[in-house]
């Protein structure tokens, strides 16, 4: 009995041991850096206890120099000057079939507008002010009010910035959405499954891989499931079925439970096809993690300064 215990005891810790080994010592090179990726392309950064209570982030914005509101052209070309590699958009379906870029369901908390956007038609958005309500200081004043922000169609961001990377967040969990886009998307090669990503529901993942199993097509369920498998058994430096072609999002305060942060995991998790990014959003974000781009994580975050000095960290380590 003792020789049967004594010799299951060796082989559970051969095989902690040579989980650890793999996990730490066998690592596959990096295949590229880290990505920026302007959320909602750009824009304010958020009091997220505000918004709590407001329910309203164009009422719940942090005050700042930024001169762009979320979603719209200009907060894009600010993003990219700034050195943004991908450009996440929401987008809502109208109700004669336009595609648009704009974050609420309702028009209600931002604009001069009011309704749900999918009811609404394409002319009756072309006037609406899209930066109307956006206030720094609780609705003392309206910086953005007036000042030309609206809201456009998806086709003219990909018109006005043809080589960008997109991730498309369709709000919309219908067939009829999944499959506007997916012709406009099909009628355009240019921009293809190359350049864009989709963000959708367990619904849409199963839509679009009918249609076109190339296209990259991601859900929140999707990112859960490779977070919490590679939680389970990324020590012994396996990647779960799960984390294959997909994409991984970590809230900054959770990366370090995730092991071989951040080149490690980077790395393995690149292998089999797959980019992990820091889900930041609108929060502000430490400065010091611009560093973990350059081992291959990139970040989700709406702080041009911080996109600035991420792109900066990149350059200067191409030339070292």
């Amino acid at each position: 009995m003792k020789k049967l215990i004594s010799s299951t005891l060796f082989t559970i810790l051969s095989v902690v041991f040579l989980g650890v080994s793999n996990a730490y010592f066998f690592v596959p090179d990096l295949e590229h850096q880290g990505e920026s990726v302007a959320y909602r392309g750009g824009g304010s950064l958020v009091d997220y206890n505000k918004l709590n209570k407001t329910s309203c982030i164009a009422k719940s914005l942090l005050e700042s120099e930024v001169t762009t509101i979320e979603n719209t052209l200009e907060a894009v070309t600010s993003s990219l000057n700034a050195g943004a590699d991908v450009i996440h958009l929401n987008v809502h379906r109208t109700l004669d079939g336009q595609l648009v870029v704009f974050h609420d369901w309702t028009l209600d908390c931002a604009t001069n507008s009011g309704g749900p956007v999918n009811q609404a038609l394409y002319q009756d958005l072309e006037s609406v002010d899209a930066g109307f309500s956006y206030t720094f200081d609780d609705g003392r004043t309206f910086p953005f009010r007036g000042q030309g922000f609206k809201i456009s169609r998806l086709d003219e961001f990909y018109s006005q910035f043809p080589e960008q990377k997109f991730w498309v967040n369709l709000k919309d969990n219908d067939e009829h959405s999944f499959d506007l886009f997916y012709s406009y998307l099909s009628s355009n090669p240019s921009i293809y499954s190359r350049t864009t990503m989709i963000i959708t529901s367990s619904k849409g993942i199963s839509w679009f891989r009918r249609m076109d199993s190339s296209i990259r097509v991601i859900s929140v369920g999707s990112v859960k499931d490779c977070g919490i498998d590679y939680l389970l058994v990324g020590w012994a430096g396996i990647v779960p079925e799960s984390c294959n072609n997909t994409t991984l999002f970590i809230p900054p305060s959770k990366a370090k439970y995730f092991w071989g942060y951040p080149r490690r995991l980077a790395s393995r998790l690149q292998e089999q096809g797959t980019d992990v990014y820091l889900w930041s959003k609108h929060h502000p974000i430490d400065p010091t993690l611009a560093d973990v781009v350059v081992d291959g994580v990139g970040v989700v975050t709406s702080d041009v300064i911080f996109i600035k000095k991420a792109q900066a960290n990149r350059r200067a380590s191409k030339r070292n």
